[in-house]
Order: C-alpha cells, then sequence, then structure tokens
C-alpha cells in the first residue's frame, strides 16, 4: 500500500508535483499490506475548511489516514470550520450528501470531504438630495449606480470608495457597516448593508452660481 510522499512532497499522498528550482529528492513510501487489515485515506477538498473524525483516524493538514480490520464498518463525521459549508462525500458509493459517512472496510478505501467557504451579499444604498457613485476595490464587482449589490467569500475585507456627482453634490457619510465620511471597510463575515448618503451642494454654504455650473 502507498503510505505517502516524503521530501519535497511531504504528507501528500495523491500526485507530487515538484517545481525543480533546485535539485530535489522525493522519497515514496510503501507497506506490506496485511491481509485481515485495509488503510483509509480521507482527503479534504474545496475552498472552506473543516474537520473529519472517526475513531482511529489520524489527521495531517488535508489528509487524514487510518487503518481498520477487514470488514469493520467506519462512520465518518465532517465538521465545517465558521465561516464553511461542509458540501458533500465522495469517492465510495456509500457515502452521499453531508451526513454521515459509513465505510465497509472490505478493501482499502479513500473517501474525499469537500468543504466551500460561505457566500455573503454586500448591499449598498444611496440617500440624500444629492447623487453619486460608490465602487468597490479589487474586481470592481459593485458599482453603484449600476450595480449595487454583490456577494463575497467569507473574510473578505471589501473596501468601498464615492464620488459625488462633480459640481453639484457632496458626499455627507456612510450609515449601516461603516460610519464616518472616510473610506468604508466591510469585513464579510455576514451580510451587510452600507448607506451613501449625497447632498446637493447649497449656495448658502457658500458656493457661487459657478460651482454650481
Amino acid at each position: 500500500t502507498f503510505t505517502g510522499w516524503n521530501g519535497a512532497c511531504t504528507n501528500v499522498s495523491g500526485t507530487c508535483a515538484v517545481p525543480m528550482s533546485a535539485a530535489k529528492a522525493v522519497p515514496a513510501t510503501f507497506t506490506v499490506q496485511d491481509s485481515t487489515f485495509a488503510p483509509l485515506t480521507v482527503s479534504k477538498a474545496g475552498t472552506g475548511s473543516g474537520t473529519v473524525s472517526s475513531a482511529g483516524l489520524t489527521c495531517s493538514g488535508s489528509i487524514c489516514t487510518g487503518t481498520y480490520p477487514i470488514n469493520t464498518n467506519v462512520t465518518l463525521t465532517a465538521t465545517p470550520s465558521s465561516g464553511s459549508n461542509f458540501l458533500g462525500w465522495s469517492g465510495v458509493s456509500s457515502c452521499s450528501g453531508t451526513g454521515s459517512c459509513t465505510v465497509t472496510m472490505d478493501a482499502a478505501k479513500s473517501v474525499t470531504a469537500t468543504f466551500s467557504l460561505q457566500i455573503h451579499a454586500l448591499t449598498v444604498g444611496k440617500a440624500g438630495t444629492g447623487n453619486g457613485t460608490v465602487v468597490s476595490n479589487g474586481a470592481g464587482l459593485i458599482n453603484c449606480g449600476l450595480t449595487c449589490a454583490a456577494n463575497f467569500d467569507h473574510g473578505t475585507t471589501v473596501t468601498l470608495t464615492v464620488n459625488g456627482d462633480p459640481g453639484n453634490s457632496v458626499f455627507i457619510g456612510w450609515g449601516g457597516a461603516c460610519t464616518g465620511s472616510g473610506m468604508c471597510t466591510v469585513t464579510m463575515d455576514a451580510a451587510r448593508s452600507v448607506t451613501a448618503t449625497f447632498d446637493l451642494r447649497s449656495l448658502s454654504a457658500g458656493f457661487s452660481a459657478a460651482d454650481l455650473a
């Protein structure tokens, strides 16, 4: 039975990819399989994180391994971390869905547990008598006017900036998940909403007709 790589591919049980920036050594470890026992390998996949537990199972990073007597039924339980969802099992026909996974160890078996990051919506509203735009950093998913809501992975930090309509509007401040009138930074650990308030410039505030032209 192949039990894993070492050296340049420590703790990797699947394909070993080695970037050749220098001379590398990659020992591959095999063990003689006792006919009365069978190994179980559980891998974790996806953008999220979580744990997989069962009696006799030892986890190292994204790989969990255990050895069980032939024909033993092993029940696996997946628990997502905060901010992640458990999507389900794959690899053996007896395991599907998001409940517990029971594997009959009549041979060496491999199971994959897939976790994904939760997705949260950020909604931007505009208020006041003036006009302006609100834009998010990075990929520019929010550009309000046109796009005033977008979904982000759990834990993503989103920065919003504003631009008042040149000549006739000023930005007053934020409401909701942000306050004040500076840059708005929102950590997406839940659904969030932000309001940007713009007001029309006023002649009584000291602006000339030329300012409003």
